[in-house]
């Protein structure tokens, strides 16, 4: 116990003999913890998307592939009657969900909410 109170002290004199270098090492130190735990949270986030389905484990996202002028994009979109056409001929497709968003729909929203 003598040991861990003698470290302290030391490091307590170092911090106030030495205090802009102090600074920069507990700042750094702060920065990186915090970025840690918004990575962190952001990855656990990610990895929990559709997870509060009872069948968690079916749902599949259809996306896109394109090269347009060299990019490479992978987009969730595809086209409109895709939905139909993988229930039609795939019989491991059960069901299939369109999704379209309407940013000035949900900009509208915003907006009648908050009045």
């Amino acid at each position: 116990m003598a040991m861990l109170k003698n470290y302290l002290k030391i490091a307590f004199v170092n911090l106030r003999k030495h205090k802009a270098f102090s600074f920069i090492n507990i700042l750094g130190l702060a920065i990186g913890i915090a970025c840690s735990i918004l990575i962190t949270a952001y990855v656990f986030h990610e990895l929990s998307y559709d997870k509060f389905h009872k069948n968690a484990d079916r749902i599949y996202r259809l996306r896109s592939d394109l090269k347009i002028s060299g990019d490479h994009l992978n987009i969730p979109k595809s086209s409109p009657p895709m939905a139909e056409y993988l229930v039609q001929n795939y019989p491991e497709v059960l069901n299939a969900v369109r999704i379209r968003s309407l940013e000035w729909l949900n900009i509208w929203f915003k907006i009648i909410q908050k009045s």
